[in-house]
């Protein structure tokens, strides 16, 4: 059995080389909250430390939970019903979180990752291995702002390239003519929910070489997205309507997609995501513009066996300019090496911490 000792919050944001723009927002600055998890092993007497992220944004374009709320919550809410809590693994750790209140996906998931971080590290094992994932390293795609260049991403050999688009702006003629320059590269399309019925008919004239199109409609919606799955060939895959594993019922139930965009630290963790990934029959992972340390958790999760398309996981040092780790996670010819040791699998870097950080920190002990 596993027991929490202390737990640390620490406010922190990453500066993008260059700004990230998306059909919601346009992002210079990432923040993030740090969470360090102090764990006892009741058996062996071993504490060690692990990490993790809370990933939600700055306001509240993307959800309705940002940083400020994901943070309130885990002092308020989460940390005081937990602080005393034994456990036998990371799933059983998963469960009485969702059983404390069924929403605070960020805050849940970054606290859960630093428990699959601690975990790993006592038992001497990695990520993927208590995952089950295969092989040592895996295909990955990169997601590209609507400004942004795509021929650094060829050059790169990314398996996916996603384009991000706002179809209220956006010349879809254009869009079709850049698309069809490169039959043999595999693309998807998100679109961020700015689809209407103005424009919905765009989706069917997309090239072949478009794989999936990624949450075309509303943010919460799971009828018209299923109206629309039923009369397209194209897939569409579910990301801003998908905050838990309620929501993934809802969408099988309801077919609203057939392909899933798995996001852990937005769907409550490792564990909400692991589940979510056997229900789907098209599961892959997304980004959230995070540091190295939940890069490395993408990364280990993209290389179970149901995966089914390449992850938005690019070089680590592609949106910083400093990163938390001190490894870099370097793309070669379109994949990425899944880091093998304990834990998630990386060395978090204090110093870089300590000098990112925005505001006090935050603790509490047994």
């Amino acid at each position: 059995m596993y027991q929490i000792k202390k737990i640390t919050l620490i406010p922190i944001a990453l500066t993008m080389l260059q700004a990230f723009e998306t059909a919601h927002h346009t992002i210079s600055e990432r923040p993030l909250t740090i969470v360090t998890v102090e764990l006892l092993n009741e058996d062996s007497g071993e504490i060690a430390v692990g990490y993790g992220e809370v990933q939600s944004f700055a306001d509240f374009s993307y959800t309705l939970e940002n940083q400020s709320v994901s943070r309130e919550i885990l002092k308020t809410v989460l940390l005081p019903q937990i602080r005393r809590f034994s456990f036998s693994n990371p799933q059983s750790f998963s469960i009485r979180l969702n059983q404390l209140t069924p929403f605070a996906s960020f805050a849940k998931a970054g606290l859960e990752m630093a428990v699959w971080d601690t975990i790993g590290k006592l038992t001497h094992q990695s990520l993927q291995q208590m995952i089950h994932g295969q092989g040592g390293t895996v295909p990955v795609g990169i997601a590209v702002g609507m400004a942004d260049s795509i021929d650094e991403a060829l050059t790169q050999g990314y398996q996916r390239i996603k384009l991000k688009i706002d179809a209220h702006v956006v010349d879809f003629e254009n869009l079709n003519r850049l698309l069809k320059k490169y039959p043999e590269q595999q693309f998807s399309i998100d679109a961020n929910s700015s689809f209407t019925d103005e424009n919905i008919a765009q989706i069917n004239r997309l090239p072949e070489n478009v794989g999936f199109i990624e949450q075309p409609l509303g943010e919460n919606d799971f009828v018209q997205h299923a109206v629309l799955q039923a009369h397209t060939s194209k897939i569409i895959s579910l990301d801003e309507s998908i905050n838990n594993l309620n929501d993934v019922a809802t969408m099988l139930k309801c077919r609203s997609a057939k392909a899933l965009t798995i996001k852990q630290g937005k769907i409550g963790g490792i564990s909400n995501a692991l589940t979510a990934i056997q229900l789907v029959d098209k599961p892959w992972v997304g980004g959230m513009l995070t540091s190295g340390l939940g890069r490395s958790v993408d990364i280990a999760i993209s290389s179970l066996p149901k995966i089914a398309f390449p992850g938005d996981i690019s070089d680590s040092r592609r949106y910083f300019e400093r990163d938390i780790i001190e490894e870099r996670l370097r793309v070669n010819n379109g994949i990425i090496s899944v880091p093998r040791n304990y834990g998630i699998g990386v060395t978090v870097d204090l110093n870089a911490i300590s000098d990112l950080q925005t505001e006090q920190m935050f603790t509490i002990t047994d």
